[in-house]
């Protein structure tokens, strides 16, 4: 691993790891998007076009959301929480009556996934990628290193305590990724499931490297704020 960063740092990043490692990035170099050609020029245009992220004010804004839970994981929760109070049956009457088949499809995620989720339901697809997303902005200017170190941690700190191993964290945002897809079918889920297997495998993987109960994210940080 990079011997600039700290143990929380590293697994700050392994949080972050399922879309820093689909853009083709390494956690043994921490993650630097300049040790690949032309890696800055796409990710400011993945940023631009995945995110509305373009300069510092509009990342900005993308952190409050992030920070204000304003993703998919709060849709999600409704959702579940609309079907809870549902049996079986049910839940198939309703899902059926719904014409617009990409929310059918959403609703059918929840319900195929519901027992395998805790209550923290897939966050862990919001806050992964707001570390990932954070550290790929950071490097290109949008936001100041202090900073976005700071929020990382803030959203490192909320995945250590909404779950309880790389496994279930891993479940968690894969699950979140089919949701927000809007697809239910087997093709769909081998390919987001496809996203996490190395992770798991990889001797040389952050999640085999970086023990889940790695006591220093749980230490209080500062995050400053303007104004």
């Amino acid at each position: 691993m990079h011997s600039l960063l700290d143990t929380r740092q590293q697994w700050t990043l392994a949080a972050g790891a399922i879309l820093l490692e689909a853009n083709h990035l390494e956690f043994a170099a921490g993650y630097d998007i300049d040790l690949l050609e032309g890696k800055r020029e796409g990710i400011t245009e993945m940023l631009d076009r995945a995110w509305s992220s373009r300069d510092e004010e509009s990342f900005r804004r993308q952190v409050e959301s992030f920070r204000e839970n304003r993703g998919h994981g709060a849709d999600f929760d409704q959702d579940r929480a609309l079907l809870s109070v549902m049996n079986y049956e049910e839940q198939e009457n309703y899902i059926g009556g719904i014409i617009d088949e990409k929310r059918a499809a959403q609703f059918r995620v929840i319900q195929f996934y519901d027992s395998r989720l805790n209550t923290a339901g897939v966050s862990a697809w919001d806050w992964g990628r707001a570390i990932s997303i954070t550290r790929m902005a950071m490097q290109i200017g949008y936001m100041d290193e202090e900073m976005a170190w700071a929020f990382m941690f803030e959203m490192a700190q909320r995945i250590q305590r909404a779950y309880s191993s790389w496994t279930e964290f891993a479940l968690a945002y894969i699950i979140g990724r089919q949701y927000w897809s809007e697809e239910f079918d087997e093709d769909g889920a081998l390919e987001h499931f496809s996203l996490i297997e190395h992770l798991f495998e990889r001797p040389d993987s952050p999640w085999n490297l970086m023990h889940w109960e790695e006591e220093s994210i749980a230490l209080p940080f500062e995050l400053e704020r303007e104004g």
